[in-house]
Formats: structure tokens, C-alpha cells, sequence
């Protein structure tokens, strides 16, 4: 979630991370809330749920895209040493300093008292990767950058048909295979693992960045409007067909949203020497990068509040939809899209003066956030 290559051009990568930020803040408020809710409360709107999981499961895909645009990017030097002392030592201890605390949580909870033997075992299961669900991005991220200065080797004697080849063969095994699978209930196709569709994702930033910025407004009608199209199309397949099958971010429908967001975002991006010259869009760029700034933090604390509405205090979209009282289905779905849109501003304000706050420290600012 980091921006380390400078300039007006790169403006797109910041608007791209934020609001793939907001997105994965809306996603935990939607599944922590049905996580603790009743399930007899859930199927009337379980096209509604399904739907907006749809439209918000491209935030880990865009950050994926992100990485491997500015990581991989053929202009950019990176070196084992480098990579493990500046980026893999910060997601190491983004770990650490996140994933013991959240394990530790966890432990004091299940035995409802804090014993100084939960700290060594809270280091245990953090390294094993058994703290909060959502560490799990940071797991990933330090494989690929562990394995990003041998891929880089790689990609510099790969021509792109190659490359295209490959994202094509992890596409259609990954992610296409397993559809298929699902859709037709057969397990007579053969498949790739799911995790290749991360790696497809990187590569798919790789695939940006190679390729030179033309800013084409036509084009970019274009894509606009394929994503509106794929995105009502997504809709209309769970609340008019009653599509149910559940994939995650190796769902085809998602790899192509996510791919054609962040295509809209690149083609949009402009040339960094016609951007440079404008003096208002360095003025525009200013908040945007602020934001993004803050995204990684925002990250790994928006859980705490989310945790805090739904089972400390108790709160959360449905148990406010109770207590509306909202007699008709179609009442009770709009409702509860405001209800959801509430609690997710509500942890993104929280969490974003959590995380101005810790970046106002300076090692944590220096060596993890």
C-alpha cells in the first residue's frame, strides 16, 4: 500500500488506494456484522449482502495491482538487501507490533483473564499466522516481496506475449476452472490452486506499468462504462437470478472489475511531463496522497472498532434494523444499504484519526507505517 515511485503521474495509484481502503472498511463492516448476527435474520437480504460483497471485494486485488506496479515496474532497481531491510522489515513488523496485540485479544477473551504466558503464546500464533483475519494481506505481501527481486530477474528476459500467457493460464485455472466447478457442481475439471489468482494480480500490475500512459478520453469512456456494465450486471445476477455461488477474489467477475478499475484509473493517470506543468493538479494531489498515507494504517486498526460496535457494545446494522421496525423487504434492503453505509463511516472515521495519530510517532512513521 505504499507509493514510492514520485510524481503527478502516480496520482491515480493514491485515489486507487484509498478508495480500495474505504472498500475493505465497508467489506468487515458487512461480514463482521453477519459473522455475529442471528442467521434467521439474514436470508431476506442475503442477495442484498451478496450483492455489495460483489461490488467491494476488488479493494485486495487493487492493492495487489498497486504492489506490483510500482514493485515491478522494469525502471525501478530492487535488490534482495533492499528489499528485505526497507519493505519486508516494515510488513514484518507491521506483524509483530498488529498481530501479537490482535492474538493476545483473542486469548483474553476466550479465558476472560490477561496472564503474562498469553504474550509468548500470542508470538506463536501470530507467526503461524493465527491472529486476526484480516493479517492475512500482510502474509501474502511479504511472500511477494520476498519472491519480487527473483521475479524481476524473471520478467526481464520474459517477453510480454509470455507474460500474457501466463496471467492467462493462472486466470483460467485459478479462477475460471474453479467457477466452473461450482457453477455445474462437478469437480472434473482440473484446477489451480486459488492463491495463483494473487500472484495473477501482481502480475497484472506488472503488465501496467511496462506499457506506456496514453491518455485517451474515448478509451476511458470505455472503460467507465464496462465497469458500470460488469457492475450491474453482478447486481442484477444475485437480486433478479438468485446467483449465490460465493468466490471471493479468485471470482472471474471480480478479477475482471478489479483489472478494469484500476485499467480506468492508469489510463486516466496522464503524462507526468503535461501533468507536471499544472500547477492545480499538484494542488488536487496534495489530499489525495495524504490520504493514501494513511491507508496501511487505516488497514490494521480498523478491525479494533468494528470488534468494539459488534461485540462490546453490542451493536451492529441488523440489530438496528430491528429495531426500525421496517414492515416490506424492499424497506428493510434500503434501509440497511444506509445502515451499512453509517457503521462503515463511522470505523473509517475512527480509524483514520487512529492512524493519523500513529503516524504522528516517528519510528512507527520511519519503520512500519
Amino acid at each position: 500500500m505504499t507509493n514510492d515511485l514520485s510524481g503527478p503521474r502516480k496520482q491515480f495509484l493514491d485515489v486507487l488506494r484509498v478508495l480500495a481502503t474505504c472498500a475493505v472498511v465497508l467489506m468487515h463492516v458487512l461480514t463482521g456484522a453477519t459473522d455475529v448476527t442471528d442467521a434467521s435474520i439474514v436470508p431476506e437480504y442475503r442477495s442484498l449482502l451478496l450483492s455489495v460483497m460483489d461490488l467491494v471485494t476488488w479493494c485486495v486485488p487493487i492493492f495487489l495491482l498497486i504492489s506490483g506496479y510500482l514493485f515491478l515496474n522494469p525502471e525501478r532497481t530492487l535488490t534482495y538487501p533492499v528489499m528485505i531491510k526497507k519493505y519486508c522489515r516494515r510488513i514484518a513488523l507491521a506483524i509483530l507490533l498488529f498481530g501479537v496485540p490482535y492474538a493476545a485479544s483473542e486469548l483474553v477473551v476466550a479465558e476472560r483473564t490477561f496472564r503474562i504466558r498469553m504474550i509468548p503464546e500470542a508470538l506463536k500464533m501470530t507467526l503461524m499466522g493465527h491472529t486476526w483475519s484480516h493479517m492475512w494481506y500482510l502474509y501474502l505481501i511479504l511472500f511477494l516481496y520476498l519472491i519480487t527481486p527473483l521475479l524481476k530477474k524473471v520478467l526481464r528476459v520474459l517477453p510480454v506475449w509470455g507474460v500474457v500467457a501466463m496471467m492467462a493460464v493462472i486466470f483460467l485455472g485459478s479462477s475460471v476452472a474453479p467457477f466452473l466447478n461450482k457453477v455445474l457442481d462437478v469437480n472434473s475439471i482440473p484446477v489451480l490452486p486459488d492463491g495463483g489468482v494473487y500472484f495473477l494480480y501482481y502480475l497484472c500490475g506488472y503488465f501496467f506499468a511496462v506499457r506506456e500512459v496514453c491518455v485517451d478520453k474515448g478509451r476511458n469512456v470505455w472503460l467507465t462504462a464496462a465497469v458500470a456494465v460488469l457492475a450491474l450486471g453482478m447486481i442484477l445476477s444475485r437480486t433478479l437470478a438468485g446467483f449465490s455461488i460465493q468466490m471471493a477474489y479468485n471470482y472471474p467477475f471480480t478479477v475482471l472489475l478489479a483489472v478494469l478499475l484500476f485499467a480506468s484509473g492508469w489510463n486516466g493517470g496522464g503524462d507526468s511531463a503535461a501533468l507536471a506543468a499544472r500547477e492545480k493538479d499538484r494542488i488536487h494531489r496534495i489530499p489525495w496522497q495524504e490520504a493514501g498515507a494513511l491507508s496501511f494504517a487505516v488497514y490494521l486498526v480498523h478491525p479494533v472498532y468494528v470488534n468494539l460496535l459488534y461485540k462490546f457494545v453490542k451493536i451492529t446494522p441488523f440489530t438496528v434494523l430491528e429495531q426500525c421496525g421496517v414492515q416490506s423487504v424492499a424497506a428493510g434492503q434500503a434501509v440497511l444499504i444506509l445502515l451499512l453505509a453509517a457503521f462503515c463511516l463511522v470505523v473509517l472515521a475512527l480509524a483514520t484519526a487512529t492512524a493519523w495519530v500513529l503516524r504522528k510517532i516517528p519510528v512507527l512513521r520511519k519503520y512500519v507505517l
